[in-house]
């Protein structure tokens, strides 16, 4: 089992609200038009402020799990915690929208444990790849969103 600490990225996002950058990540069903690894994402069931989504990802394996994510529209903060999972075996993270002069600042933390009976160096590679290294395209399709 590979467990890596929590990846913690700041990007800034010029001449946006938090509101805007907030109610772009809380919409699930967008995430595989923004994300490439992201195939799909479904939400299963919401209970506000909990709403739980299946995400299917496609890096170097083909993973599958479900998120609980807390989503606070007045502090601007989704949190999530993990349900359930196939290869991926636990998950953590959060987003936090800050306003500031320029804009928004995005506050974003993710870790993840993926188990799979394989080489160490390929789980490595398939959790980097899910969580650090997805993290500039991340940023660069949320700008790209924002100022549609």
């Amino acid at each position: 089992m590979e467990s890596r600490p929590p990846v913690e990225r700041t990007h800034i996002v010029r001449g946006v609200e938090p509101r805007k950058a907030y109610d772009l990540i809380t919409n699930f069903e967008t995430y595989p038009r923004l994300f490439p690894e992201i195939k799909s994402a479904r939400v299963l069931e919401q209970r506000p402020p909990v709403v739980r989504v299946e995400f299917r990802a496609e890096v170097v394996l083909s993973v599958r799990y479900v998120l609980d994510l807390v989503c606070d529209p007045e502090a601007l903060t989704i949190t999530w915690s993990f349900v359930e999972g196939e290869i991926v075996t636990d998950s953590v993270g959060g987003w936090r929208f800050v306003a500031i002069p320029e804009g928004t600042r995005v506050e974003y933390r993710a870790g993840m444990t993926i188990k799979a009976p394989l080489p160490s160096f390929i789980i490595r590679r398939a959790t980097d790849a899910l969580v650090a290294a997805s993290i500039p395209g991340m940023f660069a399709a949320l700008d790209r969103e924002l100022h549609r």
